[in-house]
């Protein structure tokens, strides 16, 4: 049986009165913008049951337009009970189970909700999330430069020194050179192309304020990013 439109009305609206940094986005999203970046809570149902997961996500705002940049996030990260296992909240019974989630979730959050976040934080956090199962078995596969990938990114927003700094340590790593071929990738273009991409900033901060200005982007809470 599906579970009525007014109970997960009510649930989306509990969420935002819990989070008030962030903004509804769809009626499972809540988001905010962090310089060239979007955070927040996804509930994702579950596919099985008529209940739902939170999950922390960080996605960009750099690509071609906002579908393309919410398309998937940089990473996502369930939320653990006490037992260490995923919440799984069965939407009928919500209300019972939100206080204890939600002081969970404050604590474990990869990255605040509220002020400003440094880019030291954004790296750590993505860093953190490389070194956690399924990408840890693969340290040099292309999964794992994709991550690369966007620390670079989120570094070029702060500025040139900063993404080249990110890029001398990508140059470093012993890349996985069949795993990208399997992907499709060339590592010397892919690499290449992460120069280009530093030498063209002005173009790339160009795209990301378009995205801004995306209706549903532009009614987001933002902070700011910081060096």
């Amino acid at each position: 049986m599906a579970i009525d439109k007014t109970i997960k009305k009510k649930v989306i609206e509990d969420w935002q009165n819990a989070f008030p940094q962030l903004t509804m986005y769809a009626q499972n999203k809540l988001y905010k913008v962090v310089g060239s970046c979007v955070l927040g809570i996804e509930l994702i149902k579950s596919p099985h049951t008529e209940s739902y997961s939170p999950y922390f996500v960080l996605y960009p705002i750099w690509k071609k337009d906002i579908k393309a940049s919410l398309d998937y996030p940089i990473f996502l990260r369930d939320f653990k009970n006490k037992k260490g296992y995923q919440y799984d909240i069965p939407y009928e019974k919500h209300s019972v189970f939100l206080g204890d989630v939600v002081d969970s979730i404050k604590s474990q959050t990869p990255l605040p909700f509220e002020g400003n976040i440094s880019l030291k934080k954004i790296v750590a956090a993505i860093e953190d999330s490389s070194q956690k199962p399924p990408l840890s078995a693969a340290p040099n596969s292309y999964l794992q430069a994709v991550l690369q990938e966007a620390k670079l990114k989120i570094a070029l927003f702060i500025g040139v020194t900063e993404a080249q700094s990110v890029l001398e340590q990508i140059n470093k790593r012993n890349w996985d050179t069949n795993h990208f071929k399997a992907c499709g990738v060339d590592v010397n273009e892919w690499l290449q192309g992460l120069q280009t991409t530093i030498s063209n900033r002005d173009e790339f901060l160009k795209q990301i304020e378009a995205n801004k200005q995306d209706k549903k982007i532009s009614q987001l809470k933002s902070s700011e990013l910081t060096a």
